[in-house]
């Protein structure tokens, strides 16, 4: 039995029915089940997530257990919250679900590379964690630019690579590379960025900046020349993933359309 955040919320909704209300102790009863079962299946990786975690079921669990009709139910959803936010069910169902992608081989692709950063992450695999965190990010970028015009794309290039070297973090695009395909890493967060299609916020383009070269992990060549990441930048990498993948579903949320830079 898989148990969702879902059935947090159908708790409180049963809690507060007027016509089959639980009882207070079978309530109680079903909480604890829905937490024992639930638990299992949660990776917990940012800082002072599990405390977090713990303080929210407990607060919930005595609003069940003292039937506080009028406050479990709020108190539940910010347990659903988390659960949403944390669950890893077994199985190929995605830890995170990324319906904002709308190319749906790039969702397959982000959704599974996020459960590979959030489990490498736990086992403090620093450079798995780097590489899937960066590929989700990729796959969101390609997402937003795919579908613009070829000619505003190369539009985009050119003003990119026109921008004084600090504002474009001394990054530049050969025009031979005319296709989102062809862009590396750090151009793709450029292009994303304040000085480009404004989907992220200067700091987020700023975090980026700065775990940009992890992706080159990859490479055995970049491997053996560079210091071993560590859990701490494995932490990081999927935190700058998980703000690129907040603020480009406010974007998409917002309805925002994209503007060529002139």
């Amino acid at each position: 039995m898989i148990v969702t955040a879902a059935d947090f919320v159908a708790l409180g909704k049963r809690i507060t029915d007027d016509l089959f209300p639980l009882r207070q102790e079978a309530a109680s009863r079903v909480y604890e089940q829905l937490i024992s079962a639930v638990e299992p299946h949660l990776v917990i990786t940012d800082a002072g997530g599990a405390i977090k975690w713990f303080e929210y079921i407990d607060r919930a669990r005595v609003a069940v257990r003292d039937g506080m009709r009028g406050v479990s139910p709020g108190f539940l959803n910010d347990v659903a919250e988390l659960v949403s936010k944390y669950w890893k069910p077994a199985g190929t169902h995605a830890q995170r679900s990324l319906p904002f992608i709308l190319n749906t081989k790039l969702r397959q692709v982000a959704e599974e590379d996020w459960n590979r950063a959030i489990s490498s992450a736990q086992r403090e695999d620093a450079k798995t964690t780097a590489i899937s965190a960066g590929s989700v990010v990729e796959a969101i970028a390609l997402d937003i630019i795919e579908p613009i015009a070829p000619a505003d794309i190369v539009k985009l290039q050119n003003y990119l690579n026109g921008l004084p070297v600090d504002r474009r973090r001394n990054l530049s695009m050969s025009p031979k590379k005319v296709t989102p395909q062809e862009w590396n890493f750090a151009f793709l967060i450029l292009a994303l960025g304040h000085e480009g299609l404004k989907v992220l916020t200067e700091r987020t383009h700023d975090i980026g900046h700065t775990l940009r070269d992890w992706r080159n992990y990859v490479h055995p060549d970049v491997s053996r020349n560079e210091p071993p990441l560590s859990p701490v930048d494995g932490r990081l990498a999927v935190a700058f993933a998980e703000k690129v993948i907040e603020e480009a579903e406010a974007w998409h949320s917002a309805g925002r359309t994209l503007v060529i830079p002139p």
